[in-house]
């Protein structure tokens, strides 16, 4: 071995848990080229802090990948532990954060170079020059590093090709835990493509992966998926791909053989409903023999006004057509929504509110997930978040308050702010954001569940949501509630 390198995943405060699909790309190069790699998942890892601290003990570098947001708490806390404990450790950050702001990322004390974008190859560069004792990272393409006390910016680095990159080193992970984690369910993110050719002006994609779509050519794809869901007994691969359906040969290639080999797992992928929209009856039916069971769909709003205004295309009637077809052929169709986007008045929220019980009636197994519109740097939308009074925050640090779940916006805030939140609480209700792993509802507590759902629906057509007696009991319920129920897959 050359060395050893030592990556951690900071916890994103989720009740779910899968290997850290990122650090296994990242891994990649690295195990190929002799070293020894130690992933630390906050998500099973206890004592992350001390677990980080002893496989860095003698290592040759700390690698830690951050999404905006709560991540950038517990990672800048452990590498503000290993920076105490291996003071002459290089320090290396990237992930989706640090690619958007690389510079004032660098700028932590506890960050000693920064990876911009993809980061396979330049990481391995960065690494194989840390092994030789080298700490000037001149020449490295796609990344920052810190030279007397200044900044120094590389070039950026192309887009590499995910298919002569290295295999991918799962056996890195231990399975086990996961399943433990999950209450027995064994599952994996995985990628086959990477970007989106839209260019929607709320997302921040473009500032890492351009308005680029490369994909895994299929034979690869399929072979990988069958061979890691057969090694590890995956009953779900959820495909994290931006847009799996920009190519519909592809999807229908990887489907095809899926089906030769006899797949016996379930997979989930996330696209637009016009992209389903264009596919056959018969297309839409393979796709779901082959094992595809949900599809994740960014409908933002059901504005047509809001939709506009973040250069959203697309036909609200693709929607309601696609809701219908995933329920002939057994597919959950799972939308997200976008609450608070500089545009939307109390008249796009009603007609958000309409296509959410629009869809609910042509497919009752529709379900929700929502959000607070959180603006990116980096993102099209940016300025215009400025200009309505967002203050980006200025370090690291002071951006782990950024969060989609709960994030207060100049335009949205106080009571206006309660209003959306009770009203998520109500599409939480009615129209059941099922995670991953759920818990089965035994005895009495699946009529009443159901009938908790057909309320919240009810209160949601008229927006008679000021005193919400059934969330404020469920809470109460939540909370005294200690022994869990067996896990299901959805």
């Amino acid at each position: 071995m050359r060395g050893r390198v030592v990556l951690f995943f900071p916890s994103y405060f989720s009740d779910e848990a899968a290997p850290p699909l990122a650090l296994i790309h990242l891994a990649a190069p690295l195990v190929a080229n002799g070293y020894e790699v130690r992933i630390v998942d906050s998500a099973v890892t206890e004592d992350c802090a001390g677990a980080v601290g002893a496989a860095c003990d003698g290592a040759v570098c700390l690698g830690i990948s951050m999404v905006t947001g709560p991540m950038i708490t517990q990672g800048v806390e452990v590498a503000r532990a290993v920076r105490a404990r291996c003071p002459g450790l290089p320090i290396v950050a990237g992930g989706w954060h640090a690619s958007i702001l690389p510079e004032q990322t660098l700028r932590s004390a506890s960050v000693d170079a920064v990876v911009k974008g993809q980061g396979e190859i330049t990481f391995a560069e960065i690494v194989d020059r840390y092994a030789a004792s080298e700490r000037d990272l001149g020449g490295i393409a796609g990344c920052l590093y810190k030279k007397d006390g200044e900044v120094v910016w590389n070039p950026d680095r192309g887009y590499t090709d995910i298919n002569v990159l290295p295999p991918r080193p799962f056996h890195l992970i231990d399975f086990e835990r996961y399943a433990v984690k999950c209450k027995g369910l064994r599952w994996l993110l995985y990628c086959t493509s990477h970007g989106c050719p839209w260019d929607c002006s709320y997302c921040s994609n473009a500032s890492v992966y351009g308005r680029n779509w490369k994909p895994l050519h299929p034979e690869t794809a399929v072979a990988e998926m069958a061979e890691l869901a057969a090694r590890y007994r995956l009953q779900v691969i959820d495909i994290i791909d931006d847009n799996y359906l920009v190519r519909r040969d592809r999807a229908l290639d990887i489907a095809e053989g899926l089906l030769r080999g006899r797949a016996r797992f379930a997979y989930y992928m996330q696209t637009r409903t016009d992209q389903v929209d264009r596919l056959s009856d018969e297309d839409l039916a393979l796709l779901a023999r082959s094992g595809l069971r949900r599809i994740f769909f960014g409908l933002e709003s059901g504005s047509a006004r809001v939709m506009r205004s973040v250069n959203k295309r697309l036909d609200l009637e693709t929607a309601y057509r696609t809701a219908q077809r995933c329920r002939k052929v057994g597919i959950r169709p799972s939308f997200n929504l976008i609450f608070g986007l500089p545009a939307e008045e109390e008249e796009d929220l009603r007609d958000t509110l309409a296509v959410v019980d629009r869809i609910g009636r042509a497919n009752p197994e529709a379900d929700f997930f929502t959000n607070i519109f959180s603006p990116y740097p980096g993102s099209p939308i940016w300025p215009e978040a400025v200009r309505r009074g967002i203050e980006e925050p200025r370090t690291l640090e002071e951006w782990a308050d950024f969060h989609p779940k709960v994030q207060v916006l100049p335009w949205l805030s106080g009571a206006r702010h309660a209003r959306i939140q009770r009203i998520r609480d109500y599409i939480r209700m009615g129209y059941s954001a099922r995670q991953m792993v759920v818990e089965r509802p035994t005895g009495w507590r699946g009529p009443a569940r159901d009938a908790l759902r057909a309320l919240a629906r009810r209160r949601l057509r008229s927006l008679a949501i000021r005193f919400p007696f059934e969330v404020w009991a469920l809470r109460a319920y939540k909370a005294l509630r200690r022994v869990p129920a067996p896990a299901v897959i959805n």
